[in-house]
């Protein structure tokens, strides 16, 4: 096998095969390897839920294109099974190790984008069998196999973020009884208050019970069953997915000469370059400039995946113009029928960031009035007191909520003053919009007169 290649790149998810490909399309002569811990590459992780839920019935539909299609048609290398154990970047070597074998291979330029695991939180029993984390699609796989071939009638769900808000949904949709037990004070505790209380309510609404300010003291095997302690109670189920977060893959690389953050995520620029020469880095074991604050953030979301690999393969394949500016942190969620959206910074947020911030919410038509189906929608605006720009906005409703969060997110990359945004031009039949858009009445209610 070959022992050196121009381009190598760690990790063959979002930011990887992005890197691979874009620097493939740019140069069709240069040689390029990837190395994937795991047995797949370039899948679609957010389907994972709704693949265990069955909504999607092959795994092989989240996958984009197949390790064979990127061998033979795009002579791309690309090696699953192996993982990266060490960098010596002043000699540009990896070791790595592929089925219990280690080897060594030289790049030129090199791409890490190993992502994030999942946290394991310190439970007693945790190690359970019929416990399991999401992850990558190789867990995705066990749990929908268990799911078959247990057929469990209850599941409980440790964490109330956004990947158990889907699981919970997609549980529940198998009228599997669920739980979600979240040791913070509610779920989706990036949204403001307005927003959680409306997800809880739309869990409850479908028969999830909700626990917050829970916290699991350990898990027992219980006959044929898996017991869960938490919050001095005994919840009984066939099934749990731990979900409390998760953390930058880059454990190999600590004492390097790497920068990166107190937590482990590699620093980048607007270039996904690091501050070793030739070596680049993006996805979910990486940093983003967020526009709005203009620091360095970990914020894994897999659109900025995608673009932070792309401008690294770019630039990997010399278009040193390539420059990815940063992200607003544009974020959905769908639970049940409710769509959720937020983007920028809330007021807990700004004031984290010692930015000056005001919000304001309103509740209004989703269509004209007179127009069926039509639902309320109830979108928050958050501004710069000081400039008078917005600065974030959270959305919640049934019909049509989600995509008018993108909106706002243009809004606020394009630091436009609210008063501006109160009058756009949004497009408006009765079908899809009132006249006045919730989201310019939102705005309206904010302008300084």
């Amino acid at each position: 096998m070959e022992s050196y290649y121009d381009l190598l790149i760690i990790g063959g998810v979002a930011a990887g095969m992005s890197a691979a490909s874009q620097a493939r399309r740019e140069n069709k002569e240069m040689s390029i390897a990837l190395f994937e811990k795991s047995d797949f590459v370039s899948y679609g992780s957010c389907g994972m839920p709704y693949y265990i839920g069955g909504l999607i019935s092959d795994y092989n539909k989240l996958i984009a294109i197949d390790v064979d299609k990127f061998i033979n048609k795009r002579n791309i290398q690309i090696m699953t099974g192996t993982e990266a154990t060490a960098i010596d970047f002043k000699e540009k070597k990896v070791t790595a190790v592929q089925k219990g074998e280690q080897m060594e291979v030289s790049y030129g330029k090199l791409m890490i984008a190993t992502g994030a695991k999942a946290i394991q939180p310190p439970i007693p029993g945790a190690d359970q069998e019929g416990v399991f984390v999401l992850r990558n699609l190789n867990d995705g796989i066990k749990i929908k196999e268990y799911v078959e071939e247990k057929k469990p009638s209850s599941v409980v769900l440790v964490g109330g973020g956004f990947i158990g808000l889907e699981l919970a949904e997609n549980f529940r949709e198998n009228d599997i009884e669920t739980t979600i037990v979240e040791q913070l004070e509610s779920v989706a505790m990036s949204m403001d208050a307005e927003i959680r209380d409306r997800i809880i309510q739309r869990l409850e609404d479908n028969g999830v019970t909700v626990k917050t300010g829970t916290t699991v003291e350990e898990i027992k095997k219980d006959g044929s069953r898996i017991a869960v302690h938490a919050g001095g109670e005994l919840i009984a189920a066939d099934l749990v997915v731990l979900s409390v977060g998760i953390a930058p893959n880059t454990d190999f690389l600590k004492g390097s000469d790497l920068e990166m953050t107190e937590k482990g995520a590699i620093i980048v620029n607007e270039k996904s370059e690091t501050n070793i020469p030739d070596v680049y880095s993006g996805g979910d074991c990486a940093t983003v400039k967020h526009l709005v604050t203009g620091k360095n953030a970990y914020m894994p979301l897999g659109p900025t995946a995608n673009k932070q690999g792309r401008v690294a393969g770019l630039q990997a394949a010399g278009v040193t113009t390539e420059r990815f500016p940063g992200i607003v942190g544009t974020q959905l969620v769908k639970v049940f029928d409710l769509e959720v959206g937020k983007t920028g910074l809330s007021d807990e947020d700004a004031a984290a960031e010692n930015i000056p911030a005001s919000s304001m919410g309103a509740t209004w038509k989703s269509r004209a009035g007179y127009c069926p189906k039509g639902d309320r929608l109830f979108v928050k605006l958050t501004i710069n007191p000081d400039t008078r720009e917005i600065i974030g906005g959270q959305i919640a409703g049934i019909d049509g909520a989600a995509q008018r969060t993108n909106v706002i997110a243009t809004a606020i990359a394009s630091k436009m003053k609210v008063e501006d945004f109160a009058y756009l031009d949004l497009g408006y039949a009765p079908p899809f919009s009132p006249v006045w858009d919730a989201l310019l009445v939102t705005a309206q209610k904010m302008v300084k007169r």
